[in-house]
């Protein structure tokens, strides 16, 4: 068994990235990039007004106004000294424009405009290249795009960029004792949930994932696992892996050749997790009990999937907080336990149980307690990682 560091240290250095593809912009997002991307043009392209007013040309206070520019006007209007323009934002400026004084600070009398403020020079102007120059770095490799990331570029004239592809997912769910939604609920039995969390905890992330119910026989097992490896980049099963009679998966993956890479981690909850790889593909077997699945997700394979995507950063981060009430750790397994931090100050939940989700809905990070530690005072420093 080994410790919750050897685990992620293994996860991280056995994953590869996946290729690159070109995507549109609009399609790209959520994916890595897989290059450094530079400027074609400058960035604005040419001084322009930030603000809606008079472009000024001199440091009077009256202007006699000698026209009107809109945005997108591509004239190239020269100023002489006391005279000004009337212009709007985005417009390009003047030849020889000293200031834009917005309209707010003006009096208008014909085409005789005065200041009521001081105005200094260089006001509300945008100068061309003053965000970026031609060749100038913009997003470096590794960067997630998102919004502000495809808007910028988009302003840049790029319509495709070079990402990493996001992994093809399997989830394989297994458990005879898994009811489907909607169907009735038979005493001894349990409605399914751990799809429903690992595929929302993947679509909030911006992932997909191909789901696969399975019960607990062991050919049916290892057909569903062979092809979920054949198909896929990454396969998440949950349950099945422990040493009972009717858990299956840990044999098939035997006899399917995967190569183990760890079994069984010390910590709580998601002691019983599995780690292995086939070729390429890579393979998980969570705990069946959904607090322990959803913490395994996001300590192990939250970590491969970023890794694979080319994320520079591919674990959950990592800081040291404040505990805000005493607490007692039993056993000597590693512990993590759902908690909410609030500024710096973090509280550890009730409801522990590593079949008890409850606890999860208002966490914002875990609490990691190492396996050497039982006592913790009200004000000591603690690690945590902080939930995505």
């Amino acid at each position: 068994m080994i410790s919750i560091a050897e685990a992620e240290h293994i996860v991280k250095t056995s994953t590869i990235v996946l290729e690159s593809e070109s995507l549109g912009l609009l399609n790209s997002i959520g994916h890595y990039l897989s290059n450094d991307v530079f400027s074609p043009m400058q960035m604005p392209p040419f001084s322009q007004s930030a603000m809606d007013g008079y472009a000024v040309c001199g440091t009077t206070t009256t202007f006699n106004v000698v026209g009107e520019i809109q945005a997108g006007d591509s004239n190239e209007y020269i100023l002489k000294s006391g005279e000004a323009y009337r212009i709007f934002t985005g417009a390009m400026i003047p030849i020889n424009t000293t200031s834009i004084a917005k309209q707010e600070i003006v009096e208008r009398s014909n085409d005789v405009m005065t200041l009521t403020e001081n105005l200094k020079t260089g006001t509300s102007i945008r100068l061309a290249g003053e965000e970026l120059q031609t060749g100038d770095l913009v997003l470096k490799k590794g960067t997630k795009i998102n919004a502000a990331a495809i808007g910028l570029l988009s302003g840049l004239g790029i319509q495709t960029i070079t990402v990493f592809k996001k992994p093809r997912i399997t989830l394989v769910i297994t458990g005879d004792e898994l009811t489907k939604q909607g169907a009735p609920l038979l005493k001894g039995r349990i409605f399914e949930s751990n799809s429903f969390t690992l595929q929302s905890a993947l679509v909030s992330l911006g992932y997909s994932a191909k789901i696969v119910l399975v019960k607990d026989d062991f050919s049916t097992t290892k057909e569903t696992i062979s092809t979920a490896i054949e198909t896929s980049d990454l396969v998440i099963m949950t349950g099945g892996i422990s040493v009972g009679d009717y858990d299956y998966v840990g044999k098939a993956l035997n006899e399917l050749q995967v190569q183990q890479k760890f079994y069984k981690v010390n910590q709580k909850p998601g002691k019983p997790l599995y780690y292995g790889e086939k070729g390429n593909v890579k393979v998980f077997g969570l705990p069946g009990n959904p607090a322990a699945v959803l913490t395994c997700f996001y300590l192990y394979v939250l970590t491969a999937i970023n890794t694979m995507t080319g994320a520079v950063n591919s674990g959950l981060l990592k800081t040291k907080v404040i505990l805000n009430h005493d607490h007692l750790k039993k056993g000597d397994r590693g512990h993590l336990l759902k908690a909410k931090l609030i500024d710096t100050q973090v509280q550890i939940h009730k409801g522990q149980s590593s079949a008890m989700l409850s606890s999860f809905v208002d966490a914002n990070c875990l609490l990691h307690i190492d396996s050497t530690t039982n006592q913790i005072k009200k004000g000591s420093l603690v690690d945590i990682y902080l939930l995505p």
